[in-house]
């Protein structure tokens, strides 16, 4: 009687009851036919369907005989049978086999309700309370009703005990644990009360050393905690610590330092959907209002999926390149209709509106960080401020290996090449320079193999095609650093080259020495500052660009009033401003303000200056590099009075005075140095021009050309041309 199997026609449950009691229904007579043996207990009366599929039985005269009643979720979400389709009923006795834990999917029975958060152990007891005894298998769906809500359940995992792994069935008993989880979709709201999981947030394949970025491990680090750190955990953790993800991350820095590698590489190594990229420009459009949505249009998916899934929804990542082409401060555009500010105002409502979405994370990426709304840079918004400086020795060395790593490994690079060597003469070169450099020299390889006079006829031989040391030496004159020293300009100062012609000039040099020293040395004094006064033409430009020069500093600049001609006073002061903001990109830098009465266009009669000027070299010169980074100042006058009256002397630290030549020892000196007379007749010109009135290197340099290329007596002509001169002035 108990392996007799029936055959009966499948229809619904008799009533609502029913249908969340995870049972089938029978008609009294066609249950005791295979039933009668084990009694008519509710829950354990087990049977089989189409011998697969356990379940609980129980009798109803509502069910016609000859049909069985199963509930649409057994009909079809899980068995998918149809109304009036035939299906074989037999009895079954269950092994003891206990589930030790069981985990089901929940969601609403109607897709898409919103309802307050559930408490997933109040449900848990009232499954184990209902459905107690009954057998469940993988797979299986059910209803229930919980605080007048339906809801769907689907078994997921059953367990028997924690040690044997996972089984497809078992038995449901009070000592069993029923754990809840959200189904994928779902869009209730419900803390599960199992085992704390998390979406995975990195590629389990992902190796962070075949990024191929050098010299960025400080700001990788500084990114994972602030930005993905919490990511890693279960949102319910996150929940219970009452914070929000970091939305958004700000790469910053100068050109060529691989903020834009960084983000495809970020994005690579993410779990996530795959990123969009945008190029600040691209938002733009030429409808009024495309650009607004343009930027809707960039968050939709996102939204999409946060609305089905929440917490459980993958992370969508949207880079901005050259963010500070759409988001400048407001209200400082003019002449755009007020397009900029919408779009800055559309992306704030985006990333922390009304509806934030906590599943996204932008990127932006921008060399010029003054010029974006600060409101985008608040907490919640682009919150975390990565500067991608220059890179550093070590980083330089890492970003040569990077860039060889292929010409390594096929034995294509000489074994002459030093890259630590190569790391150490090029301070100041971005990522994007270096890899310049290595281009450079393999295309002086290249040019090795190519016979100018018949290109045509390219013979390639590999074994002598190597990258060498020559090769990389040569690259190095190719490309120079945007942050560098620009040699050329400095060769226009210091044509003559520096004449020490006395202990007045030697003590001034060696001052000069000992604060670029302390620049270097000293954490205590980042900033030094140094105002060089002496009269025109005494060697004050040549004087400070040597110091310069001969300091080893990777970034020098000059500000020069000829360089300025034609500038407007804001243009002026904005290329003053670019100058020292580029110089605290370095470690180590100095600038060279040259004639700074004429820079600040100071006119006696009046007075006349600009005031534009005056107050932006005012700020500048006193303003303290940011932490890391020492800057120093060399600024020449030859009015000094006007700059103690304009108040600019208060901003140098000292001032040393660059004498003029006052003795005939210092005048014989530039003689000799000059090579203007023999040795013998340098004493007699001394003895007959020297006046003892103070003249200045550049004079005497200026009238000794003057008499040597006039006929006569050449001495003669010196001691004619200095009274001149100094007749005009004095």
């Amino acid at each position: 009687m108990a392996n007799r199997s029936i055959r009966l026609k499948v229809e619904s449950v008799p009533n609502d009851s029913a249908a969340f009691s995870n049972r089938v229904f029978m008609n009294p007579k066609d249950f005791r036919q295979i039933l009668q043996p084990t009694g008519n207990r509710e829950n354990t009366n087990y049977v089989t369907i189409n011998e697969n599929y356990v379940l609980s039985a129980s009798e109803s005269p509502d069910v016609a005989v000859g049909t069985i009643g199963l509930s649409k979720a057994q009909r079809q979400i899980w068995l998918q049978f149809g109304l009036k389709e035939e299906i074989s009923v037999k009895a079954f006795e269950p092994e003891p086999t206990v589930a030790s834990s069981i985990t089901f999917k929940i969601d609403y029975l109607t897709a898409g309700k919103k309802g307050p958060r559930l408490d997933a152990k109040l449900i848990a007891l009232q499954i184990s309370r209902d459905y107690d005894s009954q057998y469940f298998m993988e797979g299986q769906s059910l209803f229930i009703n919980y605080s007048q809500s339906n809801f769907v359940l689907t078994v997921s995992k059953v367990q028997l005990t924690p040690d044997s792994g996972e089984a497809h069935q078992g038995l449901l008993l009070t000592t069993t644990q029923v754990i809840l989880v959200k189904a994928d979709g779902a869009s209730i709201d419900i803390e599960s009360n199992g085992p704390l999981t998390s979406i995975p947030v990195f590629k389990q394949e992902w190796d962070f050393e075949n990024m191929g970025i050098g010299g960025l491990d400080a700001e990788f680090r500084d990114i994972f905690r602030r930005a993905f750190a919490s990511r890693i955990f279960p949102p319910a953790i996150v929940a219970k610590l009452g914070v929000q993800h970091v939305k958004g991350i700000l790469l910053h820095g100068p050109p060529g330092t691989g903020k834009t590698l960084i983000a495809r590489q970020i994005s690579k190594m993410l779990n996530g959907r795959e990123p969009k990229i945008v190029s600040g420009p691209e938002v733009l459009g030429r409808y009024v209002g495309q650009p607004e949505e343009n930027i809707r249009n960039l968050f939709k998916d996102a939204e999409i999926e946060y609305k089905q899934k929440g917490e459980d929804s993958q992370l969508h990542i949207i880079i901005f390149d050259e963010i500070d082409s759409i988001c400048k401060t407001r209200g400082t555009k003019t002449g755009d209709a007020g397009v900029n500010d919408s779009i800055v105002n559309q992306l704030l409502a985006k990333i922390e509106g009304v509806e934030s979405l906590n599943n996204i994370l932008v990127i932006g990426m921008t060399n010029r960080k003054d010029m974006i709304d600060e409101a985008l840079l608040r907490p919640g918004r682009l919150e975390v401020h990565v500067e991608i400086s220059l890179p550093n020795e070590e980083g330089r060395v890492q970003i040569f290996k990077i860039h060889t790593a292929k010409m390594t490994a096929n034995k294509l690079m000489a074994p002459d090449v030093n890259l630590k060597h190569l790391a150490a003469n090029t301070k100041n070169y971005s990522g994007a320079e270096i890899e310049g450099v290595v281009k450079a020299a393999t295309s002086y390889a290249f040019s090795r193999q190519v016979d100018t006079k018949n290109i045509k006829n390219v013979e390639l031989k590999l074994d002598q095609l190597h990258v060498n040391a020559s090769d990389f030496e040569r690259a190095l004159g190719d490309i120079k650093p945007a942050f560098g020293v620009d040699e050329e300009l400095f060769n226009n100062y210091a044509i003559n080259g520096i004449i020490n012609y006395g202990p007045a000039f030697e003590k001034i040099q060696q001052s000069g020495q000992t604060f670029i020293e302390q620049v270097k040395n000293s954490n205590r004094t980042p900033l030094v500052s140094i105002l060089l006064p002496g009269k025109p033409g005494s060697g004050k430009s040549s004087l400070a660009t040597t110091l310069a020069s001969t300091s080893g500093f990777p970034y020098i600049r000059i500000i020069s009033p000829d360089d300025l001609v034609g500038f407007t006073e804001i243009a002026k002061a904005s290329k003053i401003t670019k100058i020292f903001e580029d110089s605290y990109k370095s470690p180590m830098s100095c600038i060279i303000v040259d004639d700074i009465e004429r820079l600040i266009e100071f006119v006696p009669i009046g007075p006349r200056f600009s005031n534009t000027i005056l107050q932006t070299l005012t700020v500048l010169l006193k303003r303290t590099p940011p932490k890391g980074r020492k800057l120093l100042i060399l600024a020449t006058t030859s009015n000094p009075e006007a700059i103690r009256d304009l108040g600019l002397d208060e901003c140098f630290a000292t001032s040393m005075q660059v004498p003029s030549i006052t003795k005939p020892e210092e005048f014989k000196k530039v003689l000799l140095e000059l090579e203007a007379f023999s040795p013998q007749d340098v004493d007699l010109a001394t003895k007959k021009c020297f006046t003892g009135q103070p003249i200045t290197v550049k004079q005497l340099i200026m009238v000794v050309e003057m008499a040597r290329q006039e006929s006569g007596d050449p001495i003669e002509n010196l001691r004619m041309s200095i009274e001149d001169l100094q007749a005009r002035f004095f």
